[in-house]
């Protein structure tokens, strides 16, 4: 009968190597280091969940919320909240349009070049060949159709979030206003009966006293 293997090595060498994975898997430990980790997958910043990117300035932002607030006047805790969802879905819906201008300027610039006149120094006539040009690139009509996509997809979260501000400011406004404190007590107060007296009156009234009939003596 063969001896059975001790598994003690075994688990302790697997354990030691379990160890040097998992220092070398844990990721950034430092404030700078999970910072820029938080970007690795961020290529254009469309697609990104921070609501700041480089560039991008919290005055800007925050001028942006205040101009909504001034436009729609929120009264209530959920008007706030989505005048708030509405600044945000405006702000990533500008962020979009501003990529998308930018775009078009590096194609056009770039397709400037690659049709200028040798010798000239001029390029082709207007800004409208150039771009029409700029198609021809495959590379060019697949950045186009993605940047198609993520501005499409932040005008439909901004008209969305319109929509949900401007049907709870539309129910608010449809109900009916409450009554005043004093008109409350005052209609409770008339619709109840008058409160009973909390004692009973322990006065009996007698019969008035009658004099005896004078006693005559017949006699």
């Amino acid at each position: 009968m063969s001896k059975p293997v001790d598994p003690t090595p075994c688990s302790d060498q697997n354990a030691a190597i379990n160890r040097e994975n998992a220092r070398k898997s844990t990721g950034p430990r430092t404030e700078a280091g999970k910072a820029a980790s938080s970007k690795n997958r961020l290529t254009h910043g469309l697609c990104s969940t921070a609501l700041l990117l480089e560039g991008e300035l919290q005055e800007d932002f925050d001028a942006l919320h205040t101009e909504i607030g001034q436009s729609f006047a929120p009264a209530t805790g959920e008007e706030n909240l989505l005048a708030s969802q509405l600044t945000e879905a405006l702000w990533r819906l500008n962020r979009a349009r501003r990529v998308e201008a930018k775009a078009f300027d590096i194609m056009i610039a770039d397709t400037a070049v690659q049709y200028t006149e040798p010798g000239t120094g001029e390029s082709a006539p207007t800004p409208e060949f150039h771009m029409a040009c700029s198609f021809w690139a495959e590379s060019n009509v697949k950045a186009l159709n993605c940047l198609q996509r993520y501005t499409t997809a932040a005008e439909r979260n901004y008209r969305q979030s319109l929509k949900a501000l401007q049907q709870a400011q539309q129910l608010r406004r449809s109900q009916p206003a409450p009554a005043p404190v004093e008109e409350k007590a005052m209609a409770a107060s008339a619709g109840s009966a008058l409160p009973e007296i909390g004692f009973e009156s322990k006065f009996v009234p007698t019969a008035p006293a009658v004099s005896a009939p004078a006693h005559n003596n017949r006699c």
